[in-house]
């Protein structure tokens, strides 16, 4: 019997296959924002795609935060692009939460992560931020910030004291306490200042808000406009009053302007 060997060569192939995740660089702009109780409140951050040859896919927004705090619905979405092209960066709004009404003042913290990949199927997590939220308590003020601002009630850029989105030259804070209009531009309602002969001296008449306990009006004099100021001898006169703001005259009466020669007044508000 004739033995045969046959000697078989055989090739074998190994395939890798491996997903392509582009990567996400994630900070909050600040990672603490300040609001009131029930107040809506918006975190800024800024995105980075860092792969610089692959698109990365934003499919979704999750939070572990405190019971106290809720996500505003479609926040995210409404933002933050689906899609950052390679090396593309988005800096805005990110996420918002809802302040619960009743909760205590005091600090409060969450995490937000940021889910997807390189399609729209992709599930996984591509950046993590924690965030707090510092609650302050509802004051006149932050109710006008609110009423007058919405959703931007918790921009300082916005809303703050100092800011004036009209840009009318009047900052909020005084918009707020002369009852104006922070939204529409215009100097109508500022005080204004004339002589009065009864006493021979300068007045300052002004608008006061009656709700607007959070803050403190002074009318106050001086002999140059680089002061001192002061409210040393200045009497304070009544008007008017519709049940929201009344009208106010502060009459510089200790200080005539014949005897005192040129006198000059203007209105603080301080919070």
């Amino acid at each position: 019997m004739r033995l045969k060997s046959f000697l078989i060569l055989g090739v074998l192939m190994v395939v890798c296959s491996t997903e392509v995740r582009a990567g996400l660089s994630f900070v909050l702009t600040p990672s603490t924002e300040i609001g009131p109780q029930g107040a809506e409140v918006f975190f800024n951050g800024t995105l980075i795609n860092t792969d610089p040859t692959n698109a990365v896919y934003l499919n979704d927004i999750q939070f572990v935060a405190s019971s106290n705090l809720t996500p505003v619905a479609n926040a995210f979405f409404a933002n933050v692009p689906g899609i950052l092209s390679a090396g593309q960066t988005y800096s805005d709004i990110v996420f918002a939460v809802t302040i619960n009404f009743a909760i205590p003042t005091g600090n409060y913290f969450g995490t937000v992560t940021l889910v997807g990949g390189s399609n729209i199927f992709a599930s996984s997590s591509l950046a993590t931020q924690p965030f707090e939220v510092s609650v302050s308590e509802v004051t006149p003020f932050s109710a006008w910030q609110l009423a007058e601002f919405g959703t931007n009630a918790s921009n300082p850029a916005i809303s703050g004291d100092l800011a004036d989105p009209d840009g009318d030259g009047i900052v909020n804070l005084l918009e707020y306490a002369l009852n104006l209009n922070p939204n529409m531009a215009g100097v109508t309602g500022l005080p204004t200042a004339q002589t009065d002969p009864a006493c021979g001296c300068l007045t300052l008449t002004y608008i006061q808000v009656i709700s607007a306990t959070d803050v403190v009006y002074a009318a106050e004099a001086a002999s140059d406009p680089g002061g001192p100021w002061s409210t040393n001898g200045i009497t304070q006169t009544v008007l008017g009053s519709d049940g929201i703001a009344q009208t106010n005259k502060a009459s510089d009466a200790g200080n005539p302007i014949a005897t005192s020669g040129k006198r000059f007044m203007h209105l603080r508000v301080t919070r």
